[in-house]
């Protein structure tokens, strides 16, 4: 590889060395905050389910003045800004003050509304056009990486270190990517002169987004389907391992669907970048479907429940892929920033709002109400349906595009 190619590539690996670290760094954070709150703290799950719900309302809320920031300060101080309020991820372990720890949490959430914005944006900036689906792929895959690798550090040294221990070397890692970030991250493109500086006219700049037929077309995509995804991501794990009668069937269970969906990332990535998004996003929303509706019928089978559990987490992860690249075209030029801040606070929402409808209607079920035990899937297979009509108006009115 000459020089000058390898100086093109620099940024982009770069970004992904970056979410790799930054993922290392606070993979605990998630993935033992419930057991901290349970052990440690002594709390009931709806209170860890509760901070979990104040982490994603305020990454959620918070994007969307990433967004705006990314055109006014440039990309990578947002980033910069997103990963000094992640680094405060570890002080969660070192608290047991019920106030501060949901502040803390809210803080985090912000963190990550302002580190998907601008790390996708930084993305969109930096990978090679025609290689767009593979870098958005290889890009998330650097992050769920690196998150697999701090929980193996963690699992390591889980015997010999105490939460606030894990804590504090969290906060020493994240302080180390940060650093890592400013020496070694580009600078990018730098912001367009503007007339108004004035930095929070929310209202005024998202705006021209929502008089869009296609912006309002792609919000009500992501909204239901992602919707569909925060219920199943709720159910899934607890089912199967109520249909094992054993916790570490879930956890085999996650760790072989997020394998497969690691490699039909790549897949349909390369598929977007050769035929464009079209076909292989509207695939992929056909297989969130035939999943939805076989989990449904077959709620109650271990088999089933992996199965059919599988192909719906390589379907929703695959259509992830393929919307960065997508967001470009329906929001271009100035807009894109914007329209990806939005796009994380839909995220934000339909997942809340997908968990606690699972949640309910799981619970009316356990309940013996007389509802079908497959209702939860077969209400959330129809929020899909509604998000991949919207997909297919979105197409409609777009004109065809290579990757």
């Amino acid at each position: 590889m000459s020089n000058a190619r390898a100086t093109h590539l620099w940024p982009f690996a770069a970004l992904c060395l970056v979410s790799f670290l930054s993922g290392f760094a606070n993979a605990p954070f998630n993935a033992l905050l419930p057991v901290y709150v349970d052990t440690e703290l002594e709390r009931v799950p709806l209170f860890a389910g509760s901070l979990r719900s104040v982490n994603l309302i305020a990454g959620g809320l918070l994007a969307m003045i990433a967004g705006r920031l990314c055109d006014l300060i440039g990309i990578r101080n947002a980033l910069l800004i997103g990963l000094a309020l992640g680094a405060v991820a570890g002080l969660v372990f070192n608290t047991a003050d019920v106030w501060f720890l949901l502040l803390l949490v809210a803080v985090v959430g912000a963190g990550s509304g302002f580190q998907s914005t601008a790390g996708q944006s930084y993305l969109l900036d930096s990978a090679p056009g025609h290689r767009m689906g593979v870098c958005t792929a290889l890009f998330f895959l650097s992050g769920s990486g690196g998150g697999s690798a701090g929980l193996l550090a963690a699992g390591l040294v889980e015997d010999y270190w105490s939460f606030a221990d894990i804590g504090l070397a969290m906060v020493g890692a994240m302080a180390a990517v940060l650093l890592f970030t400013i020496l070694f991250l580009p600078a990018g493109r730098r912001p367009r002169p503007r007339r108004d500086r004035e930095p929070m006219q929310l209202w005024r700049a998202y705006r021209p987004l929502f008089a869009q037929p296609p912006v309002r077309l792609f919000i009500a995509m992501r909204l239901l389907t992602t919707a569909f995804w925060g219920l199943a991501n709720l159910l899934l794990p607890v089912l199967i391992a109520r249909a094992a009668d054993d916790v570490s069937t879930a956890a085999y269970f996650l760790a072989l669907s997020l394998s497969v969906a690691a490699v039909c990332q790549l897949a349909v990535g390369h598929l977007g970048d050769r035929h464009g998004r079209r076909w292989p996003l509207l695939g992929s929303y056909a297989a969130v479907l035939l999943s939805g509706a076989g989990l449904a019928l077959s709620v109650e089978s271990l088999p089933g429940l992996f199965v059919y559990g599988t192909t719906l987490t390589a379907a929703a992860w695959s259509a992830s892929t393929l919307v960065p690249g997508l967001i470009r075209e329906v929001g271009p030029g100035d807009l894109t920033n914007r329209l990806l801040g939005l796009g994380h606070t839909t995220w934000s929402t339909a997942m809340v709002a997908g968990s606690i409808l699972g949640g309910l209607l799981q619970t009316l079920v356990d309940e013996r109400t007389g509802m079908h035990p497959g209702a939860p899937f077969a209400a959330g297979t129809a929020l899909a349906a509604g998000g991949s009509i919207c997909a297919w108006r979105l197409f409609g009115r777009m004109a065809p595009s290579p990757g």
